[in-house]
């Protein structure tokens, strides 16, 4: 029966590739943040769709969209950077799991954008 059970000591199953550290530093990182991960996007979601649905939750800091690194067109995916910590918990609380143009998308922590992180 444990294995039903999701540990609640993980805060995030994602996590950068390129993050120069380990896991208990990508967990410390994202302790704080007020940064998320976006994931499962339709390659036609706008940026103002996203302000409109993340807005919801608080004051949107910034979007930073996926973007092919060759092609430079959204490749599925984006980083939404609220102002205050709070604002985020809610996003991360209401919006996983809600359909936007026909995709289920997935809400995760992100222990904060760094440029060139957007090209997938």
């Amino acid at each position: 029966m444990a294995h039903l059970y999701r540990d609640l000591s993980v805060k995030s199953l994602y996590s950068d590739r390129k993050f120069m550290g380990g896991k208990a530093e990508w967990q410390e990182a994202i302790k704080d943040s007020t940064t998320l991960y976006v994931g499962n996007l339709s390659f036609y979601t706008t940026e103002e769709q996203l302000y409109e649905l993340f807005g919801r939750c608080g004051d949107v800091k910034r979007i930073v969209m996926g973007l092919d690194r060759f092609a430079k067109t959204p490749c599925g995916f984006c980083f939404v950077e609220y102002f205050y910590r709070s604002d985020t918990e809610d996003a991360m609380r209401y919006v996983t799991g809600l359909k936007l143009d026909d995709r289920i998308i997935r809400v995760d922590w992100d222990g904060g954008f760094i440029e060139g992180r957007q090209y997938g």
